[in-house]
């Protein structure tokens, strides 16, 4: 026999507890429930809009660092597109940690 998980139960017991509801409580519930709802897609579509702008500043920088080379500065070109590196990878190891 399998055992269920505790999120499972407490999944149960809520539903248990809306259905032995009365109707002003249902609906204290369901808006809670669109409340969350709302914060959810909120913070996706943050997630989403710090995804697109983290795509522009790297291909800003990436542009930048081209420009620079190209037009006779490959020492700062390089500085600055190492330094970007770093940054990129400090970015990305925060973010796994967090």
């Amino acid at each position: 026999m399998s055992e269920q998980s505790p999120r499972v139960d407490r999944s149960k017991q809520a539903l248990q507890v809306y259905a032995s509801a009365d109707e002003q409580t249902r609906a204290v519930i369901e808006k809670e429930l669109d409340r969350v709802d709302a914060l959810d897609n909120r913070q996706i579509d943050l997630n989403g809009r710090g995804l697109n702008y983290g795509i522009i500043v790297t291909l800003a920088f990436l542009a930048a660092c081209v420009f620079l080379i190209a037009s006779g500065h490959g020492a700062e070109g390089t500085i600055l597109g190492v330094i970007f590196i770093v940054a990129l990878m400090a970015v990305f190891v925060v973010s796994r940690r967090g």
